[in-house]
């Protein structure tokens, strides 16, 4: 940062004018750039200068803003009018305090989250102490760190999310499971009733029968018939009574089978509920993101990370937390059975490896430490596979940055 501030060409007690973008003081204009402006705003400046911004990242169009700042020229002077013309208005009355009076007013707007137009004013005011600048850029610079801060805390939460959403597919497997068992059972008492009807219609026929038989045969002892009928007729209600507990038995299972059903159908929008969820703090993740030099994912912008192994459902989780850094993601599922040319491929033009050793055979670890000395790329061999990890090694503070370079 620099020690001394940019001379006005105006007097210290003339505030009827304001320096000009390329008047201010180095330290000031990359906030006013990245702060100030929008992508849009900042990609439609260059264009109507004539630079092809249609490939050029966010990176690069802050990078080429910033380089052309620090002098009066073309670029440089649309830049200051867009600035005037947005922020003119409210800024206008800030240059007309003084310094006291100006940095109790930009407290207040910074504190209410509505500080841009104090930011710009605090830049081109000409008046103000450098101290006072300071003191604004110290504001915005701690600002960004706080939202890494809250990026961190969220990665957290969604690793706990995701571990609930295991243990819901855990759960829903073994209800499928159990599902299954009673409909096998279910089916099979179905076969039992079916049998048990067929032995009563036939104990009917055969009373039928036997009572037909009673009636021709008149010279056999009454008693003895008697007797043969009213053990048939137990036989019957013993039959009936077979049939009864098996029905009741039936209406148990039907009703059981309905409430696991049931279960099932809240497990399974419980755990769509949580993957909604989880990517929803994906979403957050990226909306705290800021593309500066003062943010902790600026080393990821553009930077193409390969995960070797993993786990392939996770694949699309990996992707979303990669990209939302702004990085380019690649994935190998770790399998070299039928060689190791595309994993070369895709390994010599990352800038970032990742291996987890906990789902990755030896042999898969080794040639990718092997690829990765022979291409000279450096590989971060993870202890497993979680985001969380995989978080930890790409926003781990300087450590990892120096990896990344």
């Amino acid at each position: 940062m620099p020690n001394e501030q940019k001379r006005s060409p105006y007097n210290d007690g003339d505030r009827r004018y304001r320096l000009k973008l390329w008047e201010i003081v180095e330290f000031l204009i990359c906030p006013v750039v990245g702060q100030c402006l929008t992508v849009d705003e900042q990609r439609q400046v260059l264009k109507r200068t004539k630079y092809q911004v249609k490939k050029l990242s966010r990176h690069e169009l802050h990078e080429i803003l910033v380089s052309c700042a620090h002098e009066k020229n073309h670029l440089s002077s649309r830049v200051d009018a867009l600035l005037n013309r947005k922020f003119g208005g409210k800024s206008d009355p800030l240059l007309r305090l003084d310094a006291d009076a100006f940095m109790i007013r930009f407290r207040a707007d910074f504190k209410a989250g509505e500080y841009h137009a104090a930011l710009w004013a605090g830049a081109v005011h000409p008046c103000l102490p450098l101290e006072s600048r300071q003191e604004i850029f110290g504001e915005i610079h701690m600002a960004m760190h706080f939202n890494g801060d809250e990026r961190t805390k969220l990665i957290r939460k969604l690793g706990a999310l995701e571990k609930k959403i295991d243990d819901m597919q855990t759960r829903k497997r073994e209800a499928v499971g159990q599902r299954r068992v009673l409909q096998k059972e279910n089916t099979i008492l179905k076969r039992t009733v079916a049998g048990q009807e067929a032995k009563i219609a036939a104990a009917e026929r055969e009373k039928e029968q036997l009572t037909s038989d009673l009636s021709k045969v008149r010279k056999e002892t009454l008693d003895s018939r008697i007797q043969q009928n009213l053990t048939l007729k137990k036989h019957v209600e013993s039959l009936h009574r077979e049939l009864a507990e098996i029905r009741r038995r039936e209406t148990a299972l039907k009703e059981e089978n309905t409430s696991l059903a049931m279960e099932l159908a809240q497990q399974r929008e419980a755990a769509h509920l949580f993957r909604r969820e989880a990517r929803d703090v994906i979403t957050k993740m990226t909306k705290l993101s800021a593309c500066s030099p003062a943010c902790p994912a600026f080393d990821l912008c553009k930077k193409r990370v390969l995960i070797v192994g993993g786990i392939s459902r996770m694949e699309s989780l990996y992707r979303e937390l990669i990209e939302s850094s702004n990085g380019i993601f690649e994935y190998h599922d770790g399998h070299i059975k039928n060689g190791i040319k595309k994993l070369e491929s895709r390994l010599k033009r990352a800038d970032v490896v990742l291996c987890p050793v906990n789902c990755n055979s030896h042999g898969a670890c080794s040639v990718v430490k092997n690829l990765a000395k022979k291409h000279r790329k450096t590989v971060h061999m993870l202890s497993n596979y979680s985001l969380n990890t995989v978080s930890g090694v790409l926003h781990g503070g300087n450590t990892v940055r120096a990896s990344l370079n």
